[in-house]
């Protein structure tokens, strides 16, 4: 069995939404050689957009008024996966902030709708057995020709509150490695292999006018992952030369991220049935874990970390049952 989560770049409202239609994560799936039907969770690199405009908001999330915010809403919501935002440059922090906060995958994330989710920035994430840093953000070059409150929010760099939260999130974390960083825009090192403008190291020194890419560059060098996905560039580099390199931007194309499940195990629960644990992954001192159950006919799924003291616990007096 195969959990995926599908990861791409901006989308803006509807300008970009081709970017995640179901014929090019199809395509962008084939050519990886996976199962588009299999994709649990996809990935936007912030300025998603929606909600672009003001509307009401209660505990269900937005309500738009706009006929293309309502249709926009409406074609994400019949997608077979949950949608997870990174926070861009443009994205209407005034909206944002009035979402109801809800939690999922270990820490809290901000509701749209039941099928769509704004991942918070500085939060630490556990996502189908795999840790994500989330990071977001990054500075508009040209907020001048924009309006506040319009087009454009103040709100789209880090704040001092969101990166002190980071750090925390950081030095808590084991040996301060994750699997995955997820940005809008990249550290510089990232952004020179979108733009080879930046490869110059004077030309470098322009990327320092943007507080949230110094703060990436300053993440970059205290913590250890396998990829750090972006997007905001307008570039598949990351596609391109994916296997290649720790940094990838992304744009149009899609990467998936995917792990097989080792070993499957029946709960016996007393008084409940059709409830299973799936090993994602071993670490250190436990496992990271699915589990899946059947509540009145709908299937919950989450993902949990169990230690192995509990876990071989729990395989002696019979409470896990390996299915072979």
């Amino acid at each position: 069995m195969l959990v995926m989560i599908y990861i791409t770049g901006d989308t803006h409202n509807t300008e970009d939404m081709s970017n995640v239609s179901a014929s090019k994560m199809k395509l962008c799936c084939a050519e990886q050689n996976v199962d588009y039907s299999k994709i649990t969770n996809l990935i936007i690199l912030g300025d998603f957009g929606l909600p672009w405009y003001d509307c009401p908001v209660d505990e269900s999330g937005i309500h738009p008024t706009n006929k293309t915010d309502k249709y926009l809403l409406k074609w994400y919501n019949k997608k077979p996966f949950k949608i997870l935002c990174v926070m861009g440059n443009h994205d209407n922090y005034d909206m944002i902030k009035k979402l109801p906060e809800v939690n999922m995958f270990g820490s809290s994330v901000l509701k749209v709708s039941e099928n769509i989710y704004y991942l918070m920035r500085g939060e630490v994430y556990n996502i189908e057995g795999h840790s994500f840093l989330v990071l977001g953000g990054a500075k508009s070059d040209d907020k001048e020709f924009r309006k506040p409150h319009k087009n454009w929010w103040p709100d789209e760099e880090l704040n001092e509150e969101e990166k002190e939260n980071c750090l925390l999130h950081i030095n808590s974390h084991y040996k301060k490695k994750f699997d995955y960083i997820l940005s809008h825009t990249g550290p510089s090192k990232g952004i020179a292999c979108a733009d080879p403008y930046y490869l110059n190291e004077e030309n470098c020194k322009q990327l320092k006018s943007d507080s949230t890419v110094c703060f990436n560059d300053e993440i970059d060098k205290i913590i250890s992952y396998k990829k750090w996905f972006f997007g905001h560039w307008h570039s598949d580099w990351g596609y391109e030369n994916f296997m290649n390199t720790k940094y990838v931007p992304l744009y149009r194309m899609g990467i998936v991220v995917h792990e097989s499940v080792s070993k499957t195990y029946l709960l016996n629960s007393v008084g409940k049935e059709n409830e299973y644990m799936f090993i994602l992954r071993e670490m250190e001192d436990g496992y990271i874990v699915k589990i899946t159950r059947n509540i009145d006919g709908k299937e919950n799924v989450h993902t949990d970390y169990i230690s192995k003291t509990l876990f071989n616990s729990c395989i002696q007096t019979g409470f896990l049952k390996e299915i072979k």
